[in-house]
């Protein structure tokens, strides 16, 4: 299995507020070809206990009946062939809304809101959404580099020159984000389009991971269990989240992998 999804709680917090899912569909098309399409989703919620939990998941689930929607009651290729980083930032904004109008209607819910990071892979491109800073990474040629950015104050600090990103990775508002779904009626939404090339491994992380294991650690827990030609998905995941715990695991962590095994 190219792909693989972990969520737990932490050490610390007695419930978990993230919700991830990844999902694969594969079908036959009217000429005999074979069509595939992978899509990751992962949130992390915010505003307490049932509230955040229940953002986060209304957030993945809003994407992934989506993508479904798209494929099997409309014209497959009307998904394949689109820019499918503006499907997601559309599906982000129904989210968004439906978060934020239960949040004004219930006194319980106020405050709610989620991070989300979302990709959609077919053939050797990768669509990418985000919001707040649930992170996407790329395993390529041996480095891990970030492929989104993050939008809370830390790293607007960093972007001014105030700290530099090892400051911003101990700096007691690291936890501040700058945007969320459900906090206005809506959200601006980063979006890019990258080719993938066989090998590649992508990696979503909320916070509780790339906020508690350093860039650098990060990255060689990656490059230990990296195999070109198929990477072990599991104990990958296993090993992120172990590293997060042994570091304190005080927020919820997850993971979403993929590792592009196609050739095209």
């Amino acid at each position: 299995m190219s792909f693989y999804t972990l969520s737990d709680k932490g050490k610390v917090r007695p419930n978990n507020e993230d919700y991830a899912e990844s999902l694969a569909l594969s079908w036959c098309g009217p000429l005999g070809n074979q069509i595939e399409l992978t899509a990751l989703i992962l949130a992390d919620g915010m505003g307490g206990a049932a509230a955040g939990e229940f953002a986060s998941m209304l957030a993945v689930k809003t994407v992934k009946e989506n993508i479904v929607k798209n494929l099997f009651e409309k014209q497959p290729e009307d998904l394949l062939n689109a820019d499918k980083t503006l499907l997601l930032e559309a599906w982000f904004q129904a989210a968004n809304l439906t978060i934020f109008k239960e949040a004004s209607q219930n006194p319980e819910m106020e405050g709610m809101g989620t991070t989300i990071v979302s990709g959609i892979i077919y053939r050797n491109g990768l669509a990418l959404a985000h919001v707040g800073d649930s992170r996407a990474y790329r395993f390529h040629q041996n480095v891990l580099h970030p492929i989104t950015r993050d939008h809370s104050l830390v790293q607007e600090l960093v972007d001014q020159g105030r700290i530099t990103p090892d400051e911003a990775f101990i700096h007691p508002q690291r936890n501040v984000i700058t945007r969320a779904l459900g906090i206005g009626d809506a959200v601006k939404v980063d979006r890019k389009n990258l080719p993938l090339e066989y090998g590649d491994l992508i990696m979503f992380c909320s916070d509780g991971l790339c906020g508690y294991v350093e860039p650098v650690d990060l990255e060689e827990i990656v490059r230990s269990e990296y195999n070109p030609e198929g990477t072990d998905l599991k104990k990958l995941a296993d090993l992120l989240v172990r590293g997060a715990c042994l570091n304190g695991g005080g927020d919820n962590i997850s993971v979403c992998l993929y590792q592009h095994l196609q050739k095209f």
